[in-house]
Parts: C-alpha cells; structure tokens; sequence
C-alpha cells in the first residue's frame, strides 16, 4: 500500500432495507477499478433477501472512496454560450456518416442508427409547461444539460465539489452535498432524477422518502441501478463490473427495488433493462488483468464503461437488444410516479 492510499474505516451494520441482522457472506472481493486497499465483503440478509456492503465505509471516509480520477467526475457539459451557438444545434451533433452523401440518403439508416444506440439508461420528455427537475449525484451536470436543452428549469446535488463546479461553470445550478446536506423544498419538483446513485447511498429508503417528499403529487421519479440479480453477477463472480467496492454499498435486484419503491409511496413502477453490455466488457477486462496484470487488452476493456465509443455501442447493440429483451441485463432503468 503506498503512503498516499486512502485507509478505509469499515463499520458492521443491518440490511439496510428491512433492518434485519441476520446475513451471509455473499461474496468477497476488491476495488479493481480505484485500487482502495483491502477485501470487502457483500452480504445477503436472510430475511428479504438485499445484498449489500457488509461492513460498509463509516460515513467521515465515503468521500475518501472517490479519488480525482474518478470517471464520472470528469466529463464537462456545454457552457451557456454554447447553448446559443452551431455547436450545438442537431445537425451538428449528428454523426459524420449520417450528416454526409451518400450514407444520409440510405432509406431507414438514420432511424436504425439510433434505434441501435437508444439504451434505456437516461431517457429525457419534454416538460409540460415549465417543468422543475431535480438530480441527485448529477455529477458535472451532463443530464442536467440535456434536461435544461429541451426547457426544464434544472437543480442538481452532488457530492464532489470539483465535479459540481464544473457543472456550475457551465452555467447549471448545482449545490455541492447531499440531500440530507442540502435543503431541498417539498412538493416543488415534477421530475426527480438519481442515475446510478441509489447504489452509492447508505440509506437508500431514506433518500427515497426524501426524494418523495420533493415531488409533486404525480410526480415521476427516474433512476438506474446495476442489476444484480443477472447473469453478469453469477457468470463473472468477485470480478463482475457492477460490485465496485467500496463505492457501491448496495446491490439491488428488479424484485428488491421495486418493493423498496412501493413502501416508499410509489407506484406504477416500470422497470426496463438497458441494452447495454458495458460491464460486460469491463468485467472481461478485469478478469483478463487477474490473469495478466500488464495485458493492453486488459486494461482497454477495463476502461470501456467509463468511456464507451461508438463503434463498440455499434458492435454490442444487437446482443444487448436481445439481453434486455429477456430481462437479463446488467443496467436497469427505473420510472415510478409519486403518491401522496
């Protein structure tokens, strides 16, 4: 361990959904994408079945589970100039082969093409009216920006300074904390969106109850989650992409998810599984670098998640089309509508 790694205070607790204490080691593994030191360990209550973290991070040290490079935290959205410029208008942000002759006149090409790379993972509507919309974990802002393109009025919350000013430096309105650091109004948002984040939450109830107590009666909520309860996890074992400690402190299956959703006051719960194999992909990486620690290939696959190029999208649509359609993918995307 060199001197400059975080040490990771770990804490025993119950499941962090029904509060049961009774639980088995699941699993153990590492962080193979940070390098935190240490095995950790996912338990599975025997009562309603969660699994989760176990122990799990003390909260003064979960920030300290995120280093600088950490990928999400990297990307920047569009200033407000380039809202108003050429840059960003849809032509120009369509792709070369379909912007020039002769590819652009190939009938049905333009639908297919984005047929094949709609996954499911954040969908975006048009706001009836002056939509408000919410994001926790927004990250530098990038939904925000897609949301603010097509007329919401946007807020953002998210944990990492550096990641919120630069979603601040392109004009988007973005508190640094959490919701429970963070005064949030009740009964004010139509929208309330949390992708990929409810893994990272110690409390995932509480930040559910909190998030329906800011929408409005009516309300959608949306969010994303890796899926637990695929065959990714049982295939690739300690070395699957969607365990991630000791970032991800709970691992939820479609079943796990929406009970947790219905006790917390939702309902018309409809879950759609993305068509997307990036931890596919991420996880061969990590297996390939448990075998050969300096393989390119390795750390290549390793890296794809974080940065998925178009040709590999491409390449993996029609397999992933076909996995979500059997209800076996490794994302889930989830929308539920808040009763009050």
């Amino acid at each position: 361990m060199a001197p400059s790694d975080p040490v990771i205070r770990l804490i025993s607790v119950d499941c962090p959904l029904c509060g049961g204490a009774k639980h088995t080691v699941y699993l153990r593994t590492g962080d193979f994408l940070e390098g935190i030191p240490g095995s950790f360990t996912v338990a599975r209550c025997e009562g309603c079945r969660h699994r989760f973290m176990n122990p799990r991070p003390i909260d003064e040290d979960l920030a300290a589970c995120y280093p600088s490079t950490y990928g999400p935290h990297q990307t920047a959205p569009a200033n407000d100039q380039d809202l108003h410029s050429n840059k960003t208008n849809a032509e120009e942000l369509r792709p070369w082969y379909l912007r020039y002759l002769p590819l652009r006149r190939i009938p049905g090409l333009r639908t297919l093409y984005y047929w094949l790379m709609n996954d499911d993972s954040q969908p975006v509507r048009e706001p009836e009216g002056s939509g408000e919309a919410l994001e926790i974990g927004c990250a530098t802002g990038l939904y925000l920006d897609r949301l603010r393109r097509l007329g919401w009025n946007v807020t953002g919350i998210e944990p990492s300074d550096a990641a919120a000013q630069i979603a601040r430096s392109a004009g988007l309105h973005v508190q640094t904390g959490t919701l429970d650091s963070v005064m949030v109004s009740s009964n004010t948002y139509d929208l309330a969106a949390a992708w990929m984040v409810l893994e990272h939450v110690p409390a995932p109830r509480a930040t559910l109850m909190q998030l329906h107590a800011a929408l409005r009666p009516g309300g959608t909520l949306m969010l994303s989650v890796p899926n637990a309860g695929c065959w990714e996890a049982f295939v690739f074992g300690k070395f699957w992409f969607g365990w991630e400690p000791p970032r991800h402190l709970q691992h939820f299956t479609p079943l796990t998810l929406r009970k947790l959703l219905e006790d917390c006051g939702y309902s018309e719960v409809r879950i759609l599984h993305q068509a997307n194999l990036s931890y596919v992909v991420g996880s061969l990486g990590l297996r390939w670098l448990a075998w050969f620690p300096q393989s390119r290939a390795g750390h290549t696959f390793k890296a794809y998640p974080a940065n998925p190029t178009t040709a590999g999208k491409l390449l993996l649509a029609l397999p992933a089309k076909i996995l979500s359609g059997l209800c076996q993918a490794g994302r889930i995307t989830v929308t539920a509508k808040c009763r009050k």
